[in-house]
């Protein structure tokens, strides 16, 4: 196993006790414990959203593909699934239906 770095950070007495209250309460191991799981839950929260360009006629292959696989998804799922922008799907999924490849969605 790699090992990991080191960073440090001071809390207020009122922070620490709290972090202390949950380690003793068995939430975590300990007070490292805590701190990678917040450091993890963060880095999550925070991941910025990779999104690619794609031109209309392939976007359109992409979404249609994933509505055969997916039935019923929503295009807010389709670009979070896809990491394409909400518009692309809205686009693809017009000419998609346009088209008669795909039905009402919904």
């Amino acid at each position: 196993m790699a090992m990991g770095k080191q960073a440090a950070a001071k809390l207020t007495p009122k922070e620490y006790e709290g972090v202390e209250r949950l380690v003793k309460a068995g939430y975590f191991l300990n007070v490292s414990d805590f701190v990678r799981s917040a450091v993890r839950e963060k880095l999550e929260a925070m991941k910025l959203a990779t999104v690619r360009r794609l031109p209309p006629a392939a976007a359109e292959r992409e979404v249609h593909r994933y509505m055969k696989a997916h039935p019923g998804a929503y295009p807010d799922e389709i670009a979070d699934a896809l990491s394409l922008d909400l518009e692309t799907v809205m686009d693809a999924v017009g000419a998609l239906m346009a088209k008669g490849k795909v039905g009402e969605l919904g």
